[in-house]
């Protein structure tokens, strides 16, 4: 083959020859290099699925029961209700005799007070707790008195207070006067003063005789009206003791006024909703991981982990976790099936005799004892595939990671063959142009003495 080097030149001849005999190395980097970008974008939509999915379990967990239930509470103002899932329909009237509220207590004249060594004092509240509070160092300026500030302080951060009674100073007419405030409310949160670890007569007489602000006072009510009802009474506005039903009284009944009513009844639509909600985060995830593992074939494209055994099996442990029992509860019974695509769809019918047979049933199998249902087992599940530090997502990226730079070190050492490959034809054929560029200036000097001969 006659080698043209005015048509082509030397260096197009070793580029060509150096890729062809490099092309099947290159070929099989760059087919490597494409399935390990797909991989890894597919990494990325399993992390973004993954986390919608747990997102979605997340919020249904936080709403403590996917029974949606209605409560009110009439005439507006009176009181404020919520309701579980748990709860029971019906109807509650209550009777407001008297409300809760914290005690609060207006120190005297603290002026001539002064913080001794070895001065303490007690705090006692009406239900047997206590702490104490000792004046060393109480004297924060330094300048031999003990005054209000300097006492709340003292007060708040002593040691086994922990908000039991809060000290604050009030200002007034520009006199400072001390004011003890329990921190709940209740007969049992009631304050009073030990002071016989006291000896400085000022404090001790500032401190033994304060004016009564607000009572310590326990709320009562009468579940049924007062007439004929059961009497409840404790330290709180907000009552729990119907089964489900938590309704905070805000002001104390009149034998005139309309009696304070509290309806309670299931919210269909809303749990339904809550239920849909669940069906739609599981569904969602199931076709990603459908389609990142399909084998292809009939006109479609493989996905990226159609021969992944793993992805195969995470798909298969969501769809197990749901299928189990949970408190004797399963999917079945609340109207949940599958398709024959694996996805989930909802009877809203059959759920709506389910609850009303066992309204408990949805948060039974859900939320399960202990809050141990099949949310939290989903959510752990998926903690396992999620977990930054050692969830398989995060090996599954370390090892593409590690093949990514097997990848990039085997490029780099071809690009470096190929450049010693091409410089060794390089010269071979700049040699070669040489030789021709002499042998055509010889020929040519025959050519014009060809007359001498």
């Amino acid at each position: 083959m006659a080698i043209d080097f005015n048509a082509v030149p030397p260096s197009t001849w070793a580029e060509n020859l150096a890729r062809g005999q490099l092309s099947k190395l290159q070929a099989q980097i760059d087919s490597q290099t494409k399935a390990a970008k797909s991989r890894g974008d597919a990494l990325n939509q399993l992390q973004k699925a993954l986390q919608e999915y747990k997102s979605s379990l997340t919020t249904l967990t936080g709403k403590k029961s996917l029974v949606a239930m209605n409560a009110t509470a009439t005439p507006d103002g009176a009181a404020t209700v919520t309701a579980k899932g748990n709860a029971a329909a019906g109807n509650y009237t209550v009777f407001v005799e008297q409300l809760a509220s914290s005690q609060q207590l207006l120190m005297g004249d603290l002026a001539g007070a002064v913080a001794k060594a070895g001065d303490k004092f007690t705090v006692k509240l009406g239900g047997g707790e206590s702490f104490e509070v000792a004046l060393d160092g109480a004297d924060r300026d330094n300048d031999g008195k003990l005054s209000p500030s300097e006492l709340a302080l003292a007060i708040n951060r002593a040691s086994g207070n922990s908000g039991k009674v809060n000290a604050m100073v009030l200002n007034n007419n520009g006199v400072s006067q001390l004011v003890l405030s329990s921190g709940k409310s209740g007969e049992k949160n009631a304050i009073s003063l030990d002071l016989t670890g006291i000896s400085d007569d000022g404090l001790k007489n500032g401190l033994s005789a304060p004016k009564e602000l607000s009572k310590a006072q326990d709320a009562v009510v009468w579940l049924g009206g007062k007439a004929n009802g059961v009497k409840l009474q404790q330290g709180s506005n907000t009552f729990d003791n119907i089964q489900g039903v938590s309704f905070t009284v805000n002001k104390v009944s009149k034998d005139t006024d309309p009696p304070l009513q509290i309806s309670v009844s299931r919210g269909d639509s809303d749990t339904t909703a809550n239920v849909q909600s669940f069906i739609d985060g599981y569904n969602k995830i199931y076709k990603a991981i459908s389609d990142m593992s399909q084998s292809g074939g009939s006109g479609k494209q493989a996905g990226a982990f159609a021969d992944d055994s793993s992805i195969r099996g995470l798909k298969s442990q969501l769809n197990a976790i749901l299928r189990q029992s949970y408190d004797g509860v399963t999917l079945g019974q609340l109207g949940i099936k599958a398709t024959r695509e694996g996805t989930l769809e909802l009877d809203s019918k059959k759920l709506g005799e389910t609850l009303k047979a066992s309204p408990d049933a949805l948060d039974r199998f859900f939320n399960g004892a202990d809050q141990n249902g099949a949310l939290k087992q989903s959510a752990d599940y998926l903690d396992k595939w999620l977990n930054s530090s050692s969830g398989l997502l995060k090996l599954r990226r370390d090892s593409e990671d590690r093949n990514q730079k097997d990848l990039t070190r085997r490029q780099e050492a071809l690009q470096k063959n190929f450049e010693q490959t091409y410089n060794r034809y390089l010269a071979q054929f700049t040699k070669l142009q040489s030789m021709q560029d002499q042998m055509t200036q010889t020929m040519s000097m025959f050519g014009a003495n060809s007359n001498y001969f």
